[in-house]
């Protein structure tokens, strides 16, 4: 079997752009491989990669509309003209195979690796693992009609790529099937995770500045600004522990210019350059600060939180600036210490994303949903990737709706904090805090950029229009 390692994904010296660098290092450690060493990746990992991978759906015309229906925005290629397809993707095109149940488009993906291609998979489990994540399937038939055309991948954008985008740009991105995908608020509840507005994040996301740990450092600030005593780092450490039993999934970022500072950083201080002596490859960074020796865990904490290795700016800012931001001083840090802690005491659904470099957005994008959410509601997943470019992507309706779930389960701690204010007012401090807080951010952050909301609807219409544009910076 012709597999290849992360140096032949990434070889030294090559012009890679650095948000195709990150996707090539996330697809190399998302990938598995069965007993048989055929290649495979989840189902919610293809719903969120947008249109930075090619999906070809290998069954029958009639599965493509039956019971399962298809990934939105798929390919059609029978499995019986298949066969040639590493001549018609280049080496490093990451290219996604779909059956029913993945058994047949596993047996594809083994040829076409073998055959010469560097990312290729099949999706686990096929449309019915789709259909489990409560993932929205398309049962459009115009699909058959596309027969053995291959969809064009999106560019990537080079560093530092800056220019606005127009309205005729955002309607075109959000009118692509391929750019937001669907999920049940009930199965987001239990599998999904609350993302940046770092427009960095090329994967689709539901965005709200700083991800979840933003969100828990906004409740916790508005808990503290409604009156309840200053929170300690061993309280703040069993609330983080709760919240992770009781919504699961917890995810904040990085960036990889942050991580080459942190690095640096530990290779200086007397406390830890032992540590990662003669350690140069980037997997084995991963490895370590995923579970460090037990001994340097409380240095690496000081240094892993200081702001020149906070690669999120939401979460930088708070830490560096937290009267502007609205909340205590330290809030964040313990937040983060707390994050970290446990998730070297083995909590794996704690989750810490590197992302690439530069920036290069071009707008701030507002998406609403056109009904009020239920559990059994839709939420869309949107790829911040767009042109090759970037977009902050701001989900106020689907963050308010979640921000309540935590206002509520917040105020059932008594037992921790013992001065609980009802839940509807922990709510509507947790929204009036996110205000000041998302405006703060965005002018650091996005100052000059045009502002659109985007109302999108599960039959694929969408809405777009201009409200404004960040205010910029004084001179």
């Amino acid at each position: 079997m012709k597999r290849r390692t992360l140096a032949e994904l990434i070889p030294e010296g090559a012009a890679i752009p650095p948000g195709e660098r990150s996707f090539r290092v996330g697809w190399f450690s998302t990938l598995k491989r069965t007993d048989g060493l055929r290649p495979e990746v989840p189902a919610d990992y293809v719903a969120r990669q947008g249109r930075t991978l090619r999906v070809v759906d290998v069954r029958d015309a009639e599965e493509l509309t039956g019971v399962l229906g298809h990934v939105p925005g798929s390919d059609w290629l029978p499995l019986a003209e298949a066969g040639d397809l590493h001549k018609r993707v280049g080496e490093f095109e990451p290219l996604v195979l779909v059956c029913e149940d993945g058994a047949r488009s596993l047996a594809l993906a083994a040829w076409l690796e073998e055959a010469g291609l560097a990312m290729v998979a099949a999706m686990r489990g096929g449309m019915a693992a789709w259909k489990e994540q409560g993932l929205a399937a398309s049962r459009d038939a115009s699909v058959a009609t596309r027969k053995g055309q291959l969809s064009p991948l999106s560019k990537w954008a080079d560093a530092g790529t800056t220019a606005s985008f127009s309205l005729a740009d955002i309607e075109a991105h959000v009118g692509h099937p391929r750019s937001v995908r669907w999920i049940k608020v009930a199965a987001f509840l239990l599998n999904g995770r609350l993302s940046c507005v770092d427009g960095r994040d090329h994967v689709a996301v539901v965005g709200s500045p700083g991800g979840d740990a933003g969100e828990l450092v906004l409740a916790l600030g508005a808990l503290e600004k409604l009156g309840h005593p200053a929170l300690s780092d061993e309280t703040v450490f069993a609330l983080l522990g709760r919240r992770l039993d009781a919504f699961g999934r917890f995810a904040f970022h990085t960036d990889t210019a942050a991580g080459d500072r942190l690095i640096a950083a530990i290779r200086a201080d007397p406390r830890t350059k032992s540590s990662v002596a003669n350690m140069t490859d980037p997997l084995a960074f991963r490895r370590f600060f995923a579970s460090p020796p037990a001994e340097f865990r409380p240095t690496l904490a000081d240094l892993m939180t200081q702001p020149a290795h906070l690669g999120c700016g939401h979460l930088r800012l708070m830490t560096q600036f937290p009267a502007k931001w609205g909340i205590r001083e330290g809030l964040t840090t313990q937040v983060l210490r707390s994050a970290m802690e446990l998730r070297w005491r083995g909590r794996h659904d704690l989750e810490v994303t590197p992302l690439p470099g530069g920036h290069s957005e071009g707008a701030v994008v507002n998406v609403h949903v056109s009904e009020e959410l239920g559990a059994f509601s839709w939420v869309p997943l949107v790829s911040p990737s767009i042109s090759g470019r970037q977009m902050f992507v701001n989900h106020p309706s689907v963050a308010s709706f979640l921000r309540r779930q935590l206002a509520r389960w917040l105020t059932q701690q008594g037992d921790l904090l013992p001065k609980v204010p009802e839940a509807a007012e922990l709510f509507d401090a947790m929204q009036a805090l996110h205000q000041v807080q998302l405006m703060a951010t965005l002018g650091e952050l996005a100052a000059g950029l045009p502002i659109f909301d985007v109302t999108v609807r599960p039959d694929g219409k969408s809405e777009a229009k201009q409200v404004g544009t960040v205010p910029k910076k004084a001179a």
